[in-house]
């Protein structure tokens, strides 16, 4: 096995340019045959990163979280966003971002995160797996404070084959839609996914509209300006039949308005990305609550699509 060979940065990259970067690295190695077929070791790791009050006060604002004395968990995503691109556009990182959905993400969050703290971060590419679906590569996201783990996060990403790709292109415009999609899924479940949702047993708390104007304002608040997110035209050219919400925000949404049932800081929180919230729609939360955990979904009015599911674990021992 590799070692992993870290890089430390400065301060976090710009985002812009990493976009450009991924086209542009997407059109010389697939013209050329270049990508890479070795595991990637690369970590980069950015310390002293403080946290920018009036962006979070927006994120609390926009997502509608009620307590403002710690930092929302779904939060840090949006600080280390930057350096998981530039990780992801590296040059030896083994696939394309472009045609990437974001298909699972998992936080978990071992002590409450101060508005104050000084975090480092650091990124990493972890398990890459090829099914019949895909491939499936995971990375990783650690935060530490003072030396001390308290926020990590995997996501699960897949590039489809060819061969699913060709599979119904019109049932791949009801596709997942993660904080990096930028094409169609098909609804296909994780090979090691082990958590089953009772439907059943879950109850709708709360019903909401999404507007193609909330992606224009997350996309600011969370720097996620992906192209399928502001306009419909980039979203046809990927596959989707409109304009589309950022799936970490849909994520964000529903902590939040789970805020005032559950102890939403000592937890650990998993969500399938399952069908595109194409805009402007109408979305339902079910929800089943129980000590051991809180299971979830989001869907449409009539229930008949889901768009995210997932589930809430209570850690038992708690940091802080």
């Amino acid at each position: 096995m590799s070692a992993k060979q870290i890089t430390y940065l400065r301060k976090q990259p710009f985002i812009t340019p990493l976009y450009v970067k991924a086209v542009l690295n997407t059109l010389i190695k697939t013209m050329t045959n270049t990508w890479s077929t070795q595991a990637l070791t690369q970590q980069y790791c950015v310390s002293g990163q403080t946290i920018e009050r009036r962006n979070l006060k927006r994120y609390i604002k926009f997502c509608r979280f009620s307590n403002s004395d710690y930092v929302p968990v779904t939060y840090p995503f949006v600080i280390a966003f930057p350096l998981l691109m530039r990780l992801m556009t590296s040059a030896l990182f083994p696939i394309s971002i472009l045609g990437l959905i974001h298909y699972k993400n998992s936080i978990t969050q071992h002590a409450p995160i101060l508005k104050n703290a000084i975090l480092t971060i650091i990124c990493s590419a972890c398990n890459d797996n090829t099914t019949v679906k895909g491939r499936f590569i995971e990375t990783q996201i650690d935060i530490f404070v003072n030396g001390q783990l308290v926020w990590a996060c995997t996501s699960t990403f897949l590039q489809k084959s060819r061969q699913n790709k060709a599979n119904k292109h019109s049932q791949s415009a009801e596709s997942s839609s993660g904080n990096n999609v930028l094409g169609p899924d098909n609804n296909v479940l994780r090979p090691d996914n082990n958590v089953l949702l009772d439907a059943q047993s879950m109850q709708t708390v709360s019903s909401f509209e999404y507007h193609r104007l909330d992606a224009l304002k997350y996309a600011y608040i969370s720097g996620d300006t992906n192209p399928i997110h502001l306009h419909s035209i980039p979203a046809k050219l990927m596959g989707f039949r409109s304009t589309i919400m950022h799936g970490m925000f849909a994520k964000a949404h529903v902590l939040a308005q789970l805020e005032a049932v559950i102890d939403i800081q000592h937890i650990s929180m998993e969500v399938q990305f399952k069908s595109a919230i194409f805009l402007p729609t109408q979305v339902c939360l079910n929800v089943a609550l129980s000590p051991k955990n809180n299971t979830f979904s989001l869907t449409n009015s009539n229930k008949r699509v889901t768009h995210l599911s997932g589930v809430i674990y209570p850690l038992l021992n708690k940091t802080n």
